[in-house]
């Protein structure tokens, strides 16, 4: 029913107009029909401690290791562990090279953080959470919280559905370099879905790489951006330039790992990334080298007008222009959301997606509603249908709720329980 109508939009608009041809940005043919999932995307009962990754047994894992440790760890003690535990999970994408982003809040109050560096040989992941360290003044030492992880973290760590897509991508060189051979190749085949990966000594690690900070650069700016409703978005991408028609399309996806934590002493949301040109090891490790001055996810923090208790974050990726994603949902009533619930139905809504070169717009049809075609349907471009568009986790809080939602496009766990 739902193809039927949508047919007979696209066939009587004078205006717009579908092309059968596939695009390089995952489109499709097909008008598949969207089943929702029936996979947990928030907590619906109150929960003490959330995690956030793509892992759910990880979560499982770190909940115990920090229920049985004799160790008293902070909250960014606890960042950090968690951030460390990513490592081993995507090689890839939470390498020591690979740029972080995240948004903490606690007792200290509300920061964001950027690490990156704009030369190669340099490690901002790995400074990125010596820094956290340092500013909320942790007993610990890196090294320190890495052989907590080494001695008491069990080797639980398994091939995701997007990791084993870029071990099978880039088999070829794989096979060529001994230490990744023997790692991820059995036979002649790389490590598939749920097959195990190798747990890393993260304190050796953490020893072996230089102690400097000559080539990191640190960003906690943000741009401010204030909607007709009065809705005042902090973001880092300037959203002034997608009002006037500008948009940030990057050539190829940007492609993250999300991670948060959420405990009685506060919250963080993160982002790992980085662009790999060629397939190198770092200090003989099961990590990926790669490049971190590449374009970033795109984080948003907003505050509502009639609210000052409620509080939002949104984190989007794995997209060619993951900011437009979030201001697009702007637009979409995200002012009036007072739930989780309903972020949730916001999140797993139809999105769109502008793109140049030559301009058309790219829409999941399968997810829209009668309405949200009919306003596309009237712009004066040529319209591809698409599977899925990108991938926007968000943590919402107010007097009632303060709880992580995940998108159900992408691979993502949650874990809620009490401590």
């Amino acid at each position: 029913m739902k193809a039927s109508i949508v047919l007979l939009l696209f066939l009587t608009s004078g205006c717009a107009y579908f092309v059968n041809t596939l695009d390089k940005n995952r489109l499709s043919q097909e008008l598949s029909t969207y089943r929702p999932s029936d996979k947990k995307l928030y907590c619906e009962e109150p929960a003490s401690m959330q995690l956030v990754n793509s892992n759910k047994d990880s979560q499982k894992a770190f909940k115990s290791f920090l229920r049985t440790s004799k160790n008293r760890f902070s909250f960014a003690d606890k960042v950090v562990l968690w951030s460390l535990i990513q490592m081993n999970l995507r090689p890839d994408l939470a390498s020591p090279t690979s740029k972080l982003q995240l948004f903490v809040e606690s007792k200290d109050g509300f920061d964001y953080f950027h690490f990156y560096s704009k030369q190669r040989d340099s490690y901002p992941y790995i400074y990125g959470l010596k820094h956290i360290l340092k500013k909320y003044k942790s007993r610990y030492t890196l090294e320190k919280l890495a052989s907590f992880i080494d001695a008491r973290f069990p080797a639980i760590y398994t091939v995701g559905k997007d990791f084993d897509a870029f071990l099978s991508k880039n088999k070829l060189a794989l096979l060529k370099d001994p230490s990744f051979k023997r790692r991820y190749m059995r036979a002649d085949e790389t490590l598939k879905e749920n097959e195990k990966i190798q747990k890393e000594n993260l304190q050796r690690l953490v020893k072996s790489i230089p102690n400097s900070s000559a080539k990191i650069e640190i960003s906690e700016s943000l741009f401010n951006y204030q909607t007709e409703s009065k809705l005042v978005a902090s973001c880092n991408y300037d959203m002034k330039l997608y009002s006037n028609s500008i948009y940030l399309i990057h050539e190829e996806f940007i492609r993250s790992h999300l991670f948060g934590l959420k405990t009685q002493e506060g919250s963080f949301m993160a982002s790992a990334s980085q662009r790999i040109n060629k397939i190198e090891s770092v200090a003989n490790s099961i990590f990926f080298k790669g490049d971190s001055q590449t374009r970033s996810s795109a984080f948003c923090s907003f505050k509502f007008p009639t609210n000052k208790s409620k509080k939002l974050w949104m984190v989007s990726s794995e997209s060619r222009d993951p900011g437009q994603h979030i201001y697009h949902m702007m637009g979409y009533g995200l002012k009036s959301s007072s739930s989780p619930k309903e972020i949730s139905e916001l999140v797993t809504f139809s999105r769109h997606l502008f793109l140049e070169d030559p301009t058309r717009l790219v829409f999941e049809s399968n997810r829209s509603s009668k309405q949200q075609l009919e306003g596309l349907l009237r712009l004066n471009l040529p319209i591809y249908n698409a599977r899925k568009l990108g991938n926007v986790w968000s943590y919402f809080a107010d007097e009632d709720d303060n709880d992580f939602v995940i998108d159900d496009r992408t691979d993502g766990e949650i874990t809620c329980s009490e401590n």
